[in-house]
């Protein structure tokens, strides 16, 4: 790992629905994200933002928990501590595909639990919204709870 170079480009990937903004540290200007969509960035930037704490990068807890964006290169993740080189330890990063296993439990009880468990961020729950609205969620008392966790109204 000590041998990575710092000035390769990585992508980035916004999994919020909104654009992302930051100042870059290492150079002059700012990095703009669209919403869901890519960009690339020198592992040494995102190394410094990570070490300047922007939870964009870094997350919840400094590990990349609930992170805004997911850095797509498992050297750079592994490199930054959000993950193990054998796998065994992941980043904890709230996906489409992870929201769709929550919105499958069964139980209603099962189902509140996953999601207070596991939906921190603003960002997180309008993920869970918008995905509950393209799964086409027809379950009213998912959808009145969904309303109450994240303060979004269910309407198209």
């Amino acid at each position: 790992m000590s041998d990575l170079n710092l000035d390769q480009k990585v992508v980035i990937k916004n999994m919020c629905e909104w654009d992302l903004f930051f100042k870059r540290i290492e150079s002059p200007g700012e990095v703009k994200i669209p919403k869901k969509g890519v960009t690339r960035l020198s592992r040494g930037e995102i190394q410094a933002q990570v070490y300047a704490n922007n939870t964009m990068l870094s997350g919840l807890d400094g590990q990349g928990s609930h992170a805004k964006l997911y850095i797509e290169d498992k050297d750079t993740r592994v490199m930054l501590g959000f993950e193990s080189e054998d796998g065994k330890q992941e980043q904890d990063i709230i996906t489409p595909e992870r929201i769709q296993k929550i919105l499958a439990y069964k139980t209603q009880k099962t189902f509140e639990n996953k999601i207070q468990e596991e939906i921190k961020l603003d960002s997180e729950k309008l993920l869970l919204v918008e995905e509950a609205k393209r799964q086409k969620l027809n379950d009213y008392e998912k959808i009145k709870f969904i309303e109450e966790y994240t303060e979004f109204k269910f309407k198209n």
